[in-house]
């Protein structure tokens, strides 16, 4: 791991209630987050990180905080992060911030259940709007969140120019953007190049790539704590998501079950 790189975090929803990996609770986001500040860790958004390390000039301790997806939940990280003086960098799926139809897709429609349902509820543009003058930074997660890898080109592109195009129309600005399901390929990164981003972001345990369209981040959840935590942060097993036996083990692993096989 070069010292200049940053640390790049990856969360989804922020609530105490939902029983789901992709949940952190509020007391334990601001543990996790708390260790990083006492470290002395600068918070940047992803598009600032990308910036700073193009120009040579990206503090020795730098933390990036993504949330994907755009529940409604995720606001309750602002006032936290705030806190510790961390902005944020949330990835939205703007079929749903425009519809406000509760957030569904291939690995987390079973939650539609009537007692997590509220749990995927969409943010809105005030809320995008309230979060945008805490500092955050909002970028495109595409239109409906299909898995791009798999996606013929005319959708590819249009995923990704028409979600830029709307968050940019509504709030002034896009120039980031998380691939849906945290993986890309060679030709999903070239398209979103040419969709105009500037940084891009993967989500998967294994580091296999790490450039400006596709830096990779550590997924975190509420299962991060003390001493897992610790390895999750440490160089060591920073280092570890780059070695070959990861990606041997990736290799082995076959398809996750909870990608779609094709987009809806």
């Amino acid at each position: 791991m070069k010292p200049e790189e940053p640390l790049v975090l990856g969360f989804h929803a922020v609530s105490s209630r939902w029983q789901s990996q992709l949940a952190v609770p509020e007391t334990v986001l601001r543990s996790q987050l708390t260790v990083l500040a006492r470290r002395g860790y600068v918070g940047l958004t992803l598009s600032e990180a990308e910036r700073h390390r193009s120009e040579g000039i990206l503090p020795p301790r730098s933390l990036v905080v993504t949330f994907d997806d755009g529940y409604s939940s995720t606001v309750r990280a602002a006032p936290i992060m705030a806190e510790l003086g961390f902005p944020g960098t949330l990835f939205v799926v703007t079929q749903f911030v425009e519809s406000g139809e509760h957030l569904c897709w291939p690995g987390i429609d079973q939650w539609l259940a009537a007692e997590t349902r509220d749990e995927l509820r969409p943010l809105r543009w005030p809320e995008l709007e309230a979060l945008a003058e805490w500092g955050w930074e909002i970028g495109s997660h595409t239109v409906s969140h299909p898995l791009l890898t798999a996606v013929d080109d005319e959708r590819l592109s249009r995923e990704l120019r028409e979600s830029r195009a709307t968050i940019t129309a509504r709030l002034g600005a896009c120039s980031s953007l998380s691939y849906p399901y945290g993986v890309a390929d060679e030709r999903v990164v070239a398209e979103a190049g040419r969709s105009g981003y500037g940084a891009a972001c993967s989500l998967t345990f294994a580091h296999l790539v790490d450039k400006p369209l596709c830096r990779p981040r550590i997924g975190l959840s509420g299962a991060d704590r003390g001493l897992r935590l610790a390895l999750q942060l440490s160089s060591v097993g920073r280092r570890g998501r780059r070695s070959s036996g990861v990606r041997l083990m990736r290799a082995l692993h076959g398809r996750r079950a909870w990608l779609p096989a094709v987009s809806d």
